[in-house]
Formats: C-alpha cells, structure tokens, sequence
C-alpha cells in the first residue's frame, strides 16, 4: 500500500480517468450533470500533465509538499469556476475522502468495511440488525453492493486511463488502491452517518453501533477504538447535514 500523508495529487489522478469519473457518478457522490464532470476531468487531466511534464514515472517528479500544495491550488482555481454550489460540496466531500488524515488509520476504515462486507454475506445476524437497525442495514447493503461488495475494481475505460495507471514505479494499482481503501470506505462511512441522520439515531443509538462495529473489526484481528469510531461517524454526519 502507498503511505504518502499528502494525497493531493491522487485525487487529481483519480478525477482526470473515465474509469474513477463513472464510478463517482453511479455512486451517487457526484450530482451534478455529465458535462460537469466532464469538464472536471479535462481540467485535471491538464494538471496530471503539467505535473508529470513528460516524465515517465510520477516518482520522477517534484514530490515535496511544497510542488503538491502549489499543484492543488493552481487546480482548484481553475475548477472552481466551472462548478456550480452543489457540484464544489461534492468536490470537496471527495478531496476529504481521498485526502484527510482521519481519526482512524487507512487500514482502519478498510478493516471496518470489511466487517461489514463480513456481515452482509453472513445475512446480518440479530446482534447485527440490532446494533445497526433495519434501516441502516438497507443502506449498507446497498452501498456495498454499488461499490462492487466494498472494492472500486481498476476497469480502464480509455487510454489515458491505462497510460497513467502505468505512471507509478512500474506498478499498476496505485489508483484503484486509493479508490479501493481509501475513497470506499469513507463513502460507506459517510452513507451509514447519513442515515442514522435520516433516521434520527439518539447519541447513544450511534455509540452502540460504534461498539458494535469495532468489535466486529476486532474479530478480523484489527483493533478499532469505538470512540474514535463514534466521533468519526459525527462529523460524517455533519458533513451529510450539508449536502
């Protein structure tokens, strides 16, 4: 797994293929129209290219924070234009997925949908349903099931997609890691905080389901603090008030 802390430049990479464009789209993260995500792919796909600048291999390049935060920004102002109010809240709920540094770790959160994904083909039992509720479990069922059972497989959809996924070392998988374990999982956390909104889960509803759900972590050998976890699912929350 890449353990870069500044993932700015993946989530240019990742906005500038068809391939991650479709999948944030059908997920439903996107709502904007077509011509709005297209138009944010070009433009990434010129910052991608200003910032390789003909190199053969990212790792090649200027990796100092100082190059990423000034290739961000120039980004961002050159997007911020051509995106509407809800299009710029998408965007940015995507750069925090890809780019924050969470109260949990990466593997964390990938430990978590596993858990998840754990249940789901175990058919939720009853401590299950209980700590989640019945309308939590049809979101995470359906998240999981459009995130392809928790993975965002790499399925090149042009050229430029193959080419850049060759851009890193040597070693395809840099992209489809970053949509795999770090994106899925904060749009599942996201999707489960949204609907204990929705449903009106009480603080104490949202504790249980933490327990609940870093034990069940626990169990595949990866310890979750449950209050980190809890406190996690607030901001999730608060994030989901604002879309």
């Amino acid at each position: 797994m890449v353990h870069d802390f500044d993932e700015t430049d993946d989530v240019i990479f990742l906005l500038s293929t068809d391939w991650f464009s479709s999948w944030i789209v059908s997920l439903g993260q996107w709502r904007g129209g077509q011509a709005s995500i297209e138009r944010t792919k070009n433009i990434a796909r010129r910052a991608t290219s200003d910032l390789l600048s003909g190199a053969a291999d990212y790792y090649f390049t200027d990796l100092s924070p100082t190059r990423k935060a000034a290739t961000f920004d120039r980004f961002m102002k050159a997007l911020r234009p051509s995106l509407d109010e809800q299009e710029l809240r998408d965007l940015f709920r995507l750069v925090r997925f890809v780019s924050d540094q969470s109260l949990l770790t990466r593997e964390q959160r990938w430990a978590l949908k596993a858990a998840l994904i754990h249940e789901m083909v175990g058919g939720f039992e009853a401590d299950a349903r209980a700590a989640l509720g019945a309308g939590v479990v049809v979101v995470v069922v359906n998240t999981l099931e459009l995130l392809g059972v928790g993975e965002i497989p790499f399925q090149p959809e042009s050229r430029w997609d193959l080419e850049l996924d060759g851009k890193f070392g040597g070693l395809s998988g840099r992209l489809e890691d970053y949509a795999g374990s770090v994106y899925a999982p904060n749009v599942l956390l996201h999707e489960v905080a949204g609907a204990t909104r929705r449903l009106q889960y009480t603080p104490l509803d949202v504790e249980l389901l933490s327990d609940w759900w870093a034990c069940t972590a626990q169990h595949l050998s990866m310890y979750v603090d449950p209050r980190s976890l809890a406190i996690l699912l607030s901001r999730f929350t608060e994030m989901a008030g604002e879309s």
